[in-house]
């Protein structure tokens, strides 16, 4: 959330109010943008549900208590009569209210969907057969949301889900650095198994085979492994990284146990001095790729075979579903706002099979694509305010089946991630927020 100077009452929480004095609010607004920037107190999850008044709440229908403060909220509102600061008040926000969706998961056997969400730092989970027509405007009911400073939830990337364990694990990128699992139970401010994992992980694969979990690191170029209900400072059974794996900024993952493969989606930004102190080469840009490696491959590894080039089409690759029923593989095309089919074993530069995109589509800067091989259906995670459901075959510009809903339909989403810093363009007169 950034606050520019104004007037506005402010509120924590969903519609709590917080205060109301005019005085002292320099030093309290300072505070509060601190703590929303680092992702809370002790590098926890962010200072939740800071609102303005006369900003419209969501009426989330949360099986969480929705007057609840958390510890961090209670303590930081106590601090807040003692604060020294003049009467300057806050004349305009810019902040959204409501969860952007990021990951994906789906399991089939237990009836479940799970979504990421970067902006409020949680998880909403789903009924796989949830009722979202797409001319429903409302805010879609969810089974459960897991949300607050014990979970650990900071930056939620990549699902994977555990059906044999009933779990599933989130991916922290940016700030949260670490793996957080939860019971297919979890609601509300539930305290995850976590698990600490180098900076910037993003995409996560599951293996029942072996037992282990694959994440993609973008900065240092690796999939590293750690055994699953692995916690605390664990340290991990191996990892994939080295000049010869041709791995850059890798994304999603997708552990295909059928095959015996893990798939790497690669944006193509590259330095190895990030991790290796002896190199003096630079950094570079490949052109985006999905590398396609053994599962049981480990250290400077080759990929068996490597899909890349014009005729793909790849832009910023970010999610992956691999279907074996039908031999494809969906690949999430984000800036593209596409969605991109191929034979599952497609390999240098070839033209997907099909192409899933379109304003029809409403598909708008997907991170996250998913199978659902019962309903033959295809589930895609917007960075934003929908998840739209599709027919397997779906092509062009296809209307969606169904559309999930986090926000009341044409609710704009800000798009941020963790904002720690804003500037003013005087030339523009725009305000840069990087996240």
């Amino acid at each position: 959330m950034l606050k520019l100077a104004g007037g506005a009452s402010l509120h924590a929480g969903w519609g709590r109010p917080a205060w109301r004095r005019r005085g002292r609010w320099v030093a309290a607004m300072v505070a509060a943008i601190l703590l929303l920037g680092l992702g809370g107190i002790h590098g926890r999850a962010g200072f939740w549900g800071l609102a303005a008044s006369h900003a419209e709440e969501p009426s989330f229908q949360a099986l969480t208590n929705p007057h609840k403060l958390f510890p961090a909220e209670a303590a930081f509102l106590k601090a807040v009569p003692g604060m020294v600061g003049g009467p300057v008040q806050p004349c305009t926000e810019l902040i959204d209210l409501y969860p952007e969706f990021n990951g994906i998961a789906l399991d089939t056997k237990n009836n479940l969907a799970v979504l990421s969400d970067t902006n409020l730092k949680s998880v909403l989970v789903y009924d796989l057969e949830v009722k979202a027509s797409p001319h429903d405007s409302a805010i879609t009911p969810y089974k459960a949301w897991i949300r607050g400073p014990d979970t650990f939830l900071s930056f939620a990337a990549g699902i994977a889900v555990d059906p044999l364990k009933h779990e599933f694990y989130t991916t922290e990128n940016d700030v949260g650095d670490d793996v957080a699992a939860f019971p297919y139970t979890a609601n509300g401010d539930y305290k995850s198994r976590v698990v600490a994992v180098p900076h910037g992980s993003y995409g996560i694969g599951i293996s029942q085979h072996y037992r282990q979990m694959a994440v993609a690191i973008q900065h240092n170029a690796e999939v590293i492994f750690y055994r699953l209900g692995s916690h605390g400072a664990e340290h991990p059974v191996r990892s994939i990284r080295g000049p010869h794996t041709g791995l850059a900024d890798p994304h999603g993952v997708v552990w295909d146990e059928a095959h015996h493969e893990i798939l790497v989606s690669n944006y193509g930004n590259s330095n190895q001095g990030y991790w290796d102190r002896d190199y003096t080469g630079g950094g570079h840009y490949y052109p985006p790729s999905i590398r396609v490696f053994a599962d049981d491959a480990e250290g400077d590894a080759v990929p068996l075979r490597v899909l890349q080039g014009p005729a793909t089409r790849f832009n910023w690759p970010t999610g992956m579903a691999v279907d074996n029923r039908h031999n494809e593989l969906y690949v999430a095309n984000e800036p593209a706002n596409e969605i991109l089919v191929f034979a599952r074993d497609a390999k240098g530069d070839s033209a997907p099979l099909r192409v899933l995109g379109g304003p029809h589509t409403q598909i708008l800067r997907p991170m996250g694509v998913a199978y659902d091989p019962v309903h033959e259906e295809l589930w895609v995670a917007n960075f934003g305010h929908t998840a739209e459901v599709f027919a397997r075959t779906a092509r062009g510009d296809a209307q969606p089946r169904r559309i999930l809903r986090n926000a009341p339909a044409g609710t704009p989403a800000t798009g941020f991630g963790n904002p720690q810093a804003v500037a003013y363009d005087s030339k523009r007169d725009q305000v840069l927020v990087p996240n």
